[in-house]
């Protein structure tokens, strides 16, 4: 299995406020772990260049690009406040642009054969900035980025972006609403209590992507074996009658029973079980190509280790552990649920119509 990493020490720049969880530490610990592993032995590092402003207002305006680079040159040692989560330095934007072009990268490098798969360690984050909006420690929407770049670039047709975050990801999924190139699936907390307050089952997208954004709001207390029945009984036939070119994971580490960001409880070996159902699935349906990209996960004890199972599962080192655990009565509810409005709204009885989801990137773009 060729492997690839992106890391870059500018990641390590962009600071926020004293004992904020986003911090360089995230990053700091996971590749000391991973050198003490000896995992970086048997993986290529890409060494990532800073997304062009093209590469950025493909999804974001021009307007919201130029506040954050504004914002970060009046850094200088103080910070830039955008709301009470989300603060820039002055290595803010440098990072930012530097982090989408670090997801460019490993989307490029599996795209073009080079890596059969990839993890993107970077930082800041990126799923819930939005077209005008940075918020929830994020600037530049990172997997968006990419997906745009490579529909433009390389006139990639159908991507599925796989969000395991605890949190919904409110900005890829409204980048990609409309698109029916774009098949987008969540599993995250509840956002009726919990941030960033979207991701509940009725938003389906709209126009021609309506029923390929897809949203499965758990509630506290979900785990392991919760998550993979997710995966096994609806996202997998889901994604192989969608086809796509490629997949991509918003790999949020802060669902981990661990952190106390959320109140979920998958485990390393949940992970590791995810990992490999799509790597399985992409071997299946896309000839392997398979990007994860870092998103949250702010348990600095545990998320180095976490990191790593990830990483040395996509290396083929295949999970240790079964998973365990019933499953939770709410997730078959909720399950039911959602395949009840989306076969209410006529959509997805066996699976998106294959010509609708082949209309090429540059009409879907008009």
């Amino acid at each position: 299995m060729n492997t690839g990493i992106v890391f870059h020490n500018e990641y390590l720049k962009h600071k926020q406020i004293e004992n904020h969880p986003e911090n360089p530490q995230r990053l700091e610990t996971t590749m000391e772990y991973f050198l003490k592993t000896q995992i970086l032995d048997v993986v290529e590092q890409l060494n990532p260049e800073p997304a062009s402003l093209e590469d950025l207002e493909r999804v974001h305006s021009k307007a919201h690009v130029q506040h954050i680079k504004s914002l970060s040159e009046m850094g200088h040692g103080r910070f830039g406040v955008i709301d009470s989560d989300t603060y820039v330095c002055e290595h803010t934007y440098s990072a930012a642009l530097l982090a989408a072009g670090g997801v460019m990268a490993a989307g490029e490098a599996v795209w073009k054969g080079e890596l059969d798969n990839c993890f993107a360690l970077v930082r800041p984050p990126g799923h819930h900035a939005s077209k005008n909006q940075a918020t929830g420690f994020c600037y530049f929407d990172n997997i968006s980025i990419m997906v745009k770049y490579l529909q433009a670039r390389h006139n990639v047709k159908k991507v599925f972006i796989f969000d395991w975050d605890a949190h919904a990801p409110n900005g890829t999924m409204g980048t990609f609403y409309t698109d029916p190139g774009v098949l987008n699936m969540s599993i995250h907390q509840d956002p009726r209590n919990f941030y960033p307050g979207h991701g509940f089952i009725d938003q389906m997208g709209e126009e021609a992507g309506r029923g390929y954004t897809i949203n499965f709001p758990v509630p506290a207390g979900t785990g392991d074996a919760d998550y993979l029945h997710f995966l096994n009984e609806f996202v997998v036939p889901r994604v192989r009658k969608f086809k796509p070119d490629l997949i991509a994971v918003a790999a949020g580490q802060d669902s981990h029973i661990s952190d106390l960001i959320s109140q979920l409880n998958v485990t390393d070996a949940g992970y590791a079980s995810m990992t490999k159902t799509l790597m399985d699935l992409a071997d299946e349906v896309c000839k392997g190509k398979l990007v994860l990209e870092l998103e949250g996960g702010y348990n600095l004890k545990t998320l180095p280790a976490t990191n790593h199972k990830i990483l040395s599962t996509l290396t083929g080192i295949p999970p240790e552990k079964e998973i365990e655990g019933k499953i939770l009565e709410s997730t078959r509810t909720l399950l039911q649920k959602l395949n009840d409005s989306l076969k209410s709204s006529k959509l997805w009885q066996e699976g998106p119509d294959p010509v609708e989801a082949d209309v090429p990137c540059e009409e879907k773009q008009k």
